[in-house]
């Protein structure tokens, strides 16, 4: 019993002083994701795992703790059904050094992977968060993307567009809910 107890209050502890990595999955209709979360420090890491739809709804979440160097592998397709609704935002929250990786399949055949080395900027202090993207639009590739606001606060977004020679194309702005994602095609 003082064993639970103590595990509880470490996982209490560390979830207050968390650092929140954040990552795009996608469970649409003959997608899935799988997230793998590689520990690198030398101690166990305790670290929970928040899913929330498009919406910015919560729709499944889990606890999981991990030896050091120790990778866990984190299954979507086994948790979270197929449906039109099931893309966004995943939120891994720890205390420890992390290193998440996320394969995503469609169709059985591996079509991309992200990375993801540092938490997301959660500061009340800063007011503007900056990303780049390079994008390609010719007849057989076209670019898109999603935008994930992984804070608990709506966030304003502005997207710039320009040509590779620097001229300024297009810009787009709105509004994302808290934890919720936006789909953007360039095409």
């Amino acid at each position: 019993m003082k064993k639970v107890a103590l595990l509880v209050l470490i996982f209490l502890c560390a979830a207050g002083f968390a650092a929140n990595y954040g990552v795009y999955y996608d469970q649409t209709i003959g997608k899935s994701t799988a997230i793998f979360v590689s520990n690198l420090s030398e101690e166990k890491a305790y670290f929970r795992v928040v899913v929330y739809d498009y919406k910015g709804n919560t729709i499944w979440q889990n606890s999981y703790r991990s030896n050091e160097f120790e990778t866990v592998w984190v299954d979507l397709s086994q948790v979270i059904p197929q449906s039109d609704e099931n893309w966004g935002l995943v939120l891994i929250q720890s205390d420890q050094l992390l290193y998440i990786s996320a394969l995503y399949k469609s169709d059985d055949v591996l079509v991309g992977r992200d990375h993801v080395i540092e938490p997301v900027q959660v500061s009340s202090d800063a007011k503007y968060y900056w990303y780049g993207l390079n994008y390609t639009n010719f007849v057989e590739s076209q670019t898109a993307f999603s935008i994930m606001n992984t804070s608990d606060r709506e966030a304003d977004v502005i997207i710039d567009i320009y040509s590779f020679e620097g001229d300024f194309l297009d810009e787009l702005s709105g509004t994302i809910s808290p934890r919720a994602a936006a789909y953007i095609n360039l095409s």
